[in-house]
């Protein structure tokens, strides 16, 4: 009799625990799916990167092993002056940069509200702005001060890859350079023309990135090292500042700066999955060998064989 009643009950219920079943193993399609679909986005498709020009050689060096790990990814690149990305990605045109500043709070608020996806910058490494004369000239240092003033009175001393770029904001930001409106800024188009002009110019010192010389194997590098010498800093105290990875690391080369990667996209796309690669260990040790400082700093195993040989 007891047995009979369990059964009756049992027949009752049935049914509801097999749509219970049926709703547990739904949810766990739904998150397989989710999970496969997650993978295969940031492994295919198409994605615009906007990159302030100093940052070159470190965005296709990074891009290119990714690509080599996910073939059916392709980067595009819209090279431009910071200050050109920043307002882009604000008026939306824009969704991923590789620039020497994070977007700010209220930046990020009003991409955010605008497009209802939030912006995310993610730095990668340690830059520097440096300072570089021709092979000839007879300027061996230049100073803080020297740099400021400089700036100020338009003499022409000095010359900056692009008026708009990251180059320039840093230096404006470290010596807190307030420009006057209208007040011109001596300027080429790139570092090349930089390059070119302070070797015909000796009196001149150009702007430029550190990224743009920093990866020394390269051939193309050693060619710029054969026509040019990059400068030291003189701060404050007289000491002479170079722009090494000690120096930048220890925050004791005045003229550092970071490189960001900024991404607007919802879910776990090609944004997301470059950004997760590029603070991978990997990508790090990519930062490492373009001559850069790595902002993620990952412990290295070394496995020692105690057996006697």
């Amino acid at each position: 009799m007891v047995y009979s009643e369990f059964t009756e009950q049992s027949k009752r219920f049935a049914p509801k625990i097999i749509n219970y079943l049926g709703l547990i193993l739904f949810g766990f399609l739904l998150i397989s799916c989710q999970e496969k679909k997650e993978e295969i986005s940031h492994q295919r498709g198409e994605m615009t990167i906007w990159v302030d020009p100093s940052n070159k050689n470190l965005i296709e060096a990074l891009t290119d092993v990714y690509t080599m790990k996910f073939p059916e990814v392709k980067f595009n690149f819209v090279y431009e002056p910071e200050n050109v990305i920043l307002q882009n990605l604000i008026d939306l045109k824009a969704s991923a940069a590789f620039i020497n500043k994070p977007l700010t709070q209220q930046q990020t608020d009003y991409i955010s509200q605008e497009t209802t996806v939030t912006p995310r910058s993610t730095l990668l490494a340690y830059d520097a702005v440096i300072f570089i004369a021709g092979k000839e000239s007879n300027l061996e240092s230049v100073t803080l001060d020297e740099i400021k003033q400089s700036i100020l009175a338009s003499d022409g001393k000095f010359i900056f890859d692009d008026g708009n770029s990251g180059n320039f904001n840093t230096v404006k930001e470290i010596l807190n350079i307030e420009i006057p409106k209208g007040h011109k800024v001596l300027s080429v188009e790139n570092s090349e023309q930089v390059i070119d002009f302070v070797t015909k110019s000796p009196e001149t010192v150009g702007i430029i990135g550190m990224n743009v010389i920093s990866e020394k194997s390269n051939p193309k590098v050693k060619e710029i090292l054969n026509q040019i010498k990059v400068l030291p800093i003189k701060d404050s105290a007289n000491i002479l500042r170079e722009p090494t990875i000690e120096n930048i690391l220890g925050f004791d080369y005045p003229f550092f700066k970071g490189v960001y990667f900024i991404v607007r996209e919802p879910g776990f796309g090609i944004g997301s999955g470059f950004s997760r690669f590029a603070g991978s260990q990997q990508g790090q040790l990519i930062v490492g060998r373009e001559g850069l400082q790595p902002n993620y700093l990952y412990a290295r195993e070394v496995q020692i064989n105690s057996k006697p040989l």
